[in-house]
């Protein structure tokens, strides 16, 4: 296993990229594709497409935020999952990143719903539950960080968000999407 992280990505892989994150994430948490990419540009936002030799196996979207890192998006390809990439990706992640911070879907009761599967799969890789969860969009989240002692607050919540771009048209894009200003914590 030899990955490599690219920024740039052609229209083969750039179409197969989106594929993958339509794919790999429900219409009510993906940001539209095309802003992903124009966010790129920004210094604080990195967009990766992640390759073994030239096969797509993933991709990772981050915002470097004040006190961390905050991984919006992380998508291996449907036919590479169960062959480590994931593991793989998150310890690379960790080793380049001091406190990296994530929002899933707030697992449920069911112990074989995806959800749980998601946290176990975070939790093994060196994620620790911070106590916190959020409501956006109508979508009910729990928060996770590579850093036990990890304090999350509306503030620090809100730069996931307001990070990503300096466009005052994007944000309001994203502002109509998302709840950008106003973090509902929940129990």
């Amino acid at each position: 296993m030899n990955l490599i992280y690219k920024d740039c990505f052609n229209g083969h892989i750039k179409r197969k990229l989106k594929e993958m994150y339509i794919d790999a994430f429900p219409r009510s948490e993906r940001i539209p594709f095309w802003i992903l990419k124009y966010c790129a540009k920004e210094n604080n936002v990195s967009f990766k497409v992640i390759l073994d030799n030239d096969k797509l196996i993933g991709m990772e979207y981050l915002i470097d935020c004040s006190d961390f890192t905050y991984l919006m998006y992380l998508a291996v390809d449907k036919n590479q999952r169960g062959s480590g990439y994931g593991n793989k990706i998150l310890q690379d992640l960790i080793n380049t990143n001091k406190n990296i911070v994530l929002s899933i879907e707030r697992p449920t009761n069911d112990l074989n719903d995806e959800k749980n599967r998601r946290k176990a799969f975070y939790l093994k890789n060196g994620f620790y539950e911070t106590g916190k969860f959020i409501e956006d969009s109508g979508v009910q989240y729990e928060i996770l960080s590579t850093n036990k002692e990890c304090i999350i607050t509306e503030e620090n919540l809100k730069q996931r968000y307001t990070k990503i771009t300096k466009s005052p048209v994007i944000k309001w894009i994203i502002s109509k999407l998302f709840n950008m200003y106003n973090i509902n914590f929940i129990n």
